[in-house]
């Protein structure tokens, strides 16, 4: 499981040129379902995004994590992330799990990551997406499981 997650002021998703959801200032996280991921590893990206201190707290940079914060995070299904890109001028997705496969564990991510942080907004999983952003920082990280 790939995640990347940006810090932002605010972000918002269109889809067919209305607003489809949309957060303030926040975490904006992109996440891809592998073809060898489980719930388990969903669970461990999960635990990992909301605790990891990726927020500027009172001990400065970095010092304060999304559990203990009052900021929305807004989620978008992205296997893109998945793309090999090492070898030619084409990107390989043999990667990415299979769209059935992967709306089952994305939907139990947007379950789990609820269940521990009630702030969420999402895209909709396999639409095609604008997505707006406004980075701070910029700051973004990227995960693995």
């Amino acid at each position: 499981m790939l995640a990347t997650a940006q810090i932002v002021s605010s972000a918002e998703i269109i889809i067919d040129d209305k607003t489809f959801s949309s957060i303030g200032s926040g975490c904006l996280l992109f996440v891809c379902i592998e073809e060898s991921d489980s719930f388990e590893k969903v669970k461990e990206m999960t635990n990992k995004i909301i605790n990891f201190r990726m927020l500027d707290g009172p001990k400065g940079i970095s010092s304060k994590s999304l559990k203990d914060s009052n900021e929305e995070v807004l989620i978008v299904s992205q296997f893109t992330l998945a793309a090999i890109t090492n070898k030619g001028t084409k990107p390989s997705f043999h990667k990415a799990a299979k769209p059935d496969e992967a709306k089952l564990l994305y939907d139990k991510f947007l379950t789990e990551f609820r269940n521990s942080f009630p702030k969420v907004k999402e895209g909709k999983f396999g639409a095609f997406m604008e997505i707006n952003l406004v980075n701070k920082g910029p700051v973004t990280f990227n995960f693995k499981t």
